[in-house]
């Protein structure tokens, strides 16, 4: 019984023991951090110290530039005297390239491929380097005249309010028309083009540059292309199906035969809109033709009082049935993602008219089997005309289920 006590106290010396070597690995751990974390402040305070003259004017010059109010001539300045300290190949190049983003962003565009040929100077290899060379390609590609037709072109671009300005457009556009042969003059009639078909809603007007920009033999093939199914899509927008059509077909090889194929369905149902009207108003002149005759005729006085009875009381069946149309494909097609009410509504509404002049026509028509048979066709198929109408107006997506 004595010996319990003892071993209850060497069992207490094994934890303190224990908490004492986690306390002491806790300590050295956090010691160990702290070295670590003070070598690299030492190491960062040495690059610092380090720190070439030239790479500190070009951290000069980014800051000056990031500042609420950027002061370009003040980066200037900075990046200059980089260049001038000449003690870090890779800032002077650095530099260099800063300097020509410069020279781009205030359009003198020479002086930026200066800067952009120094850069590659001062040290070949870097990226500033390569970065210089791409620019050089782009600018050297699109200095025609000098690079007035540039500068020109990129004040539009870089005006963000000159989309919305038919006066600047238009007024591009002339310039163009003035500018030497190359990618500018391209580039510029592109612009114009797009700016009448997107934000100004002027597609007969975007289709003379396209087809300057689509004959223009310094265009590359893809703004060519591209030209070409922006004038179909300009023709299609203005409404000019059949001429859409004539040139898409025309100029097949630089399409996308899916695109053709898109053209002529959209030809088949501007055609198939006008059958599907005609038949409406056949079906409505009918209606009323066999109703006035009707009138007319004494003998019939019976007929029509007959007629406006079964009226009353056809009315609330076919409202009932419109409205059946309407709720009941409204809520199945609401079920679907992309699905849209909207033309079941319009349906159902559409329906109790047609059903209502269905009746009266039937009522006062001629009473022979044929042309009974011929009237429940023509009712028949006006429906099917009016709902074809009301989804090309309302949305036409679904006829492309129909394959229409």
């Amino acid at each position: 019984m004595k010996g319990f006590p003892r071993e209850g106290g060497v069992r207490a010396g094994t934890a303190w023991g224990a908490r004492a070597a986690h306390a002491l690995v806790g300590a050295l751990a956090r010691a160990l951090v702290f070295a670590v974390a003070l070598a690299l402040a030492a190491f960062a305070a040495a690059r610092d110290a380090r720190a070439s003259e030239a790479r500190r004017f070009v951290e000069l010059a980014y800051q000056t530039l990031s500042q609420t109010r950027p002061d370009a001539t003040a980066a200037r300045t900075a990046a200059t005297s980089a260049i001038a300290a000449a003690d870090d190949a890779e800032a002077v190049a650095e530099a260099h390239f800063f300097l020509g983003q410069l020279d781009e962003d205030a359009g003198a565009f020479g002086a930026a491929l200066e800067q952009d040929r120094a850069a590659i100077a001062a040290l070949p290899e870097s990226t500033w380097a390569r970065r210089a060379q791409g620019r050089i390609e782009w600018l050297e590609a699109r200095s025609e005249g000098d690079f007035a037709p540039l500068a020109a072109l990129e004040r539009v671009r870089r005006d963000p309010d000159a989309a919305d300005n038919p006066v600047v457009i238009a007024g591009l556009a002339e310039r163009a028309s003035q500018f030497p042969p190359g990618r500018v003059r391209v580039e510029a009639r592109m612009l114009v083009a797009e700016a009448w078909l997107g934000r100004l809603h002027r597609p007969d007007l975007a289709i003379a540059p396209l087809r300057l920009v689509e004959s223009d033999p310094n265009a590359d093939p893809l703004t060519a292309r591209l030209a070409e199914r922006e004038i179909v899509d300009a023709e299609i927008t203005r409404g000019a199906l059949r001429e859409a059509g004539a040139e898409a077909h025309a100029h097949a090889v630089r399409l996308d035969p899916r695109f053709v194929a898109r053209v002529d369905k959209l030809a088949r149902r501007r055609a198939l809109l006008y059958v599907a009207l005609s038949e409406i108003a056949l079906f409505l002149a009918l209606t009323l033709g066999a109703l006035a005759r009707a009138v007319r005729r004494a003998s019939d006085g019976v007929r029509l009082q007959r007629l406006r009875g079964s009226l009353r009381g056809l009315g609330p069946i076919a409202a009932g049935f419109g409205a059946y149309i309407a709720l009941v494909g409204g809520a199945l097609a609401s079920r679907y993602e992309s699905g849209n009410a909207a033309p079941f509504l319009a349906l159902g509404a559409v329906t109790v008219p047609l059903v209502l002049c269905a009746h009266v026509w039937n009522a006062v028509g001629r009473a022979s089997a044929p042309a009974r048979a011929a009237r429940a066709v023509l009712s028949g198929v006006s429906v099917v005309a009016a709902a074809f109408v009301l989804l090309d107006v309302v949305n036409p997506t679904y006829l492309d289920g129909f394959g229409l």
